[in-house]
């Protein structure tokens, strides 16, 4: 018993041991692997999911699931960002915004102390998994990479909710949470509306851009069915938009394929069939879902608070003075505000659930302005690549949808690092298009010589050395 109570006492020292080995060969991965970046966000998405975003660890500071994770990404990105010759470019505007966003951050802390460093977490988490993605030289490898990632967080997902719900209705109350349901906002949403949209994003890939060549790709399409209903269950109504804004730009760029308009048309129908004869079995999830469709067209329920609480907001912010209105208020200040809807006066304190929004007052009219440049950049981009119907047309086209289920949903809820990442992925892939279109316009400009290893596209030759495309749907 001795020797076993030793052992015992030297668990501790062998698993940070063991810690301190494997974050130094993790962040290597990370380093020089943009899918095990990817998948660790992923999966620390999922672990944050599964323990409710409650705190996992208090040594002297309390510590969340994403807070080594995301460490260890902002370690690799930013060392890839000053050391590596391969990133397509580095845009000013993103430089900008992260800028002010540490500005507001060093300011918030030593005013406000370790208040600003909770209120800042999540867009830290964000800004990180942005900037990890533009680190990389994006091309249909990392996208199906990510494609692939955000279909296995999509199942995994799908099973947590699954379990939840057996839970909550058979009911089993010993394996219940403490407070008796896993969402506050209601006892079916058992995942939070951020992941949810991960569901939504993953159908929209198997309905229009599964490719025939992997198993992620028909991994999206098999659980096409599946993930509408789980989408449909869930009942966030600013998913359902959101799925709504993915599904016509869809069928928008489904010109881009080579499949025929109507082919999509016939896959999307099949799919709300199959998916919706099971949800509509039910009775009671049937007069749920009726009753939320309902709620969200006649713009009620939460709708008018949302709108009070953006107005209220912005004016807070607007009579914080000069300094909060160029480059917005320091992290930490006290956002109490008073709001008038019909069910009368409420005092909140949580965010405006709106990113633009929370742009503008956190990050002050630069902030805006730089992101409003970014978007502008990034959607261009897209649009004129997914428009030329070649090789990486598919992939422009599935980014852009991508992008614009997250910009609806991004009116009712904030940032996160999920989405970030797409959108760090689509920054990336269009400099590394717009970088090679230029090596290529200096290759043929009369008078010039043979290029010199600088000029050439590092970025795995944007449309050369691509590798094979994934067959469209």
């Amino acid at each position: 018993m001795e020797y076993f109570f030793l052992a015992m006492g030297m668990v501790p020292y062998a698993i940070a041991a063991l810690l301190g080995l494997l974050l130094p060969v993790l962040l290597l991965a990370c380093y020089n692997h943009f899918r095990v970046g990817a998948v660790l966000i992923a999966a620390t998405v999922l672990v944050e999911t599964m323990n409710l975003g409650q705190p996992f660890l208090r040594i002297g500071i309390t510590l969340f699931v994403p807070d080594i994770p995301m460490v260890l990404i902002g370690l690799a990105g930013g060392l890839r960002w000053l050391m590596r010759n391969d990133i397509p470019r580095r845009h000013a505007a993103w430089v900008v915004l992260a800028l002010v966003f540490f500005v507001d951050l060093a300011i918030g802390l030593l005013r406000n102390g370790t208040t600003a460093g909770v209120q800042g977490r999540p867009d830290f988490y964000a800004i990180t998994a942005a900037t990890y993605a533009m680190s990389f030289p994006i091309t249909r490898l990392q996208v199906r990479q990510l494609a692939g990632t955000f279909a296995g967080l999509a199942f995994a997902l799908l099973l947590l909710c699954v379990y939840r719900w057996a839970v909550y209705y058979l009911p089993i109350r010993d394996l219940l949470p403490p407070g008796g349901i896993y969402n506050t906002d209601g006892a079916i949403r058992v995942i939070g509306a951020n992941v949810a949209l991960v569901l939504a994003d993953v159908m929209i890939i198997g309905l229009f851009f599964a490719g025939r060549d992997g198993a992620a790709a028909w991994v999206s399409r098999l659980l096409a069915p599946l993930l509408l209903a789980g989408v449909l269950v869930l009942q966030h109504r600013s998913v359902w938009l959101a799925s709504i804004m993915g599904v016509l730009l869809g069928l928008l760029l489904a010109r881009t394929q080579k499949a025929p308009l109507w082919q999509q048309v016939l896959v999307l129908t099949l799919v709300v069939v199959t998916a919706a004869a099971p949800v509509f079995v039910s009775r009671t999830v049937s007069e749920q879902v009726q009753t939320s469709a309902a709620t969200a067209v006649a713009g009620e329920g939460t709708v008018d608070a949302r709108i009070a609480n953006w107005r209220s907001t912005i004016k807070q912010w607007w009579n914080d003075g000069p300094r909060a209105i160029v480059i917005g208020r320091e992290l930490g200040s006290d956002t109490t505000r008073i709001i008038e809807t019909d069910s009368g006066l409420s005092k909140i304190r949580f965010s405006a659930h709106n990113h633009y929004v929370d742009v503008l007052t956190n990050l002050g009219v630069i902030g805006l302005a730089a992101t409003a440049v970014l978007y502008l950049y990034v959607v261009i981009g897209l649009l004129r690549q997914a428009m030329k119907r070649d090789e990486d047309s598919a992939v422009s086209a599935l980014l852009m949808v991508l992008l614009g289920m997250q910009f609806t949903f991004y009116v009712a809820y904030n940032v996160d690092d999920l989405q970030y990442l797409v959108l760090g992925a689509a920054v990336s892939w269009v400099a590394a298009h717009a970088r090679a279109q230029r090596a290529i316009g200096t290759q043929r400009a009369p008078g010039r010589g043979a290029r010199s290893p600088r000029a050439q596209p590092r970025a795995s030759e944007a449309t050369a050395s691509l590798g094979p495309p994934a067959a469209p749907v």
